[in-house]
């Protein structure tokens, strides 16, 4: 038969919150006021930790006004592969020139097309690269886009305004 096995050791009780401080040691408090300025600046239902260092306040205006305007830039963007598709084609042009009152359309688009679907593509995707990053950093993105919309309508009107001008029978009615 086997000798009974020693009692388990004692287990010693649960220490005090401070209770292996050194003598006289008092801990920091924040400064005045420290909590209700960290429950102001939280959102409702988000936990109460205060910010880290350095990190930047969320401007909800920014959020906004950056996906409407990126919205809008994907819309746009299609509108200028559309008009980059209707140019490869000259009959089309030629109808709609007859439907607004002009002789018709005998001049050659070129690289038009090409020029509108590359340029509007590639600048969104360039928007698209520049603006989410500068979001998720919490940085102010809404002038990436707006500025990339008035970048993709000079290209637009100036494309436009070229092919119609490399028409002489158009620019000899115009004038």
């Amino acid at each position: 038969m086997e000798p009974p096995a020693p009692p388990a050791p004692p287990v010693p009780p649960v220490p005090q919150y401070g209770e292996y401080a050194p003598a006289g040691y008092v801990p920091p408090r924040p400064a005045p006021g420290y909590e209700a300025a960290a429950a102001a600046a939280q959102p409702y239902g988000t936990q109460p930790y205060p910010a880290q260092p350095g990190a930047r306040p969320r401007k909800t205006w920014d959020l906004v006004l950056s996906i409407i305007l990126l919205v809008l830039g994907f819309f746009g963007m299609l509108l200028g592969v559309g008009y980059g598709v209707a140019f490869t084609d000259p009959d089309l042009l030629d109808q709609a020139l007859q439907q607004q009152g002009y002789g018709g359309f005998s001049g050659d688009a070129g690289a038009a097309p090409a020029i509108l679907i590359v340029s509007h593509v590639l600048l969104y995707l360039i928007v698209l690269g520049v603006t989410i990053p500068m979001l998720i950093r919490r940085r102010v993105a809404f002038w990436v886009p707006l500025g990339a919309g008035v970048l993709a309508a000079i290209i637009f009107w100036t494309t436009l305004v070229s092919v119609l001008l490399s028409d002489p029978a158009f620019t000899s009615q115009v004038m």
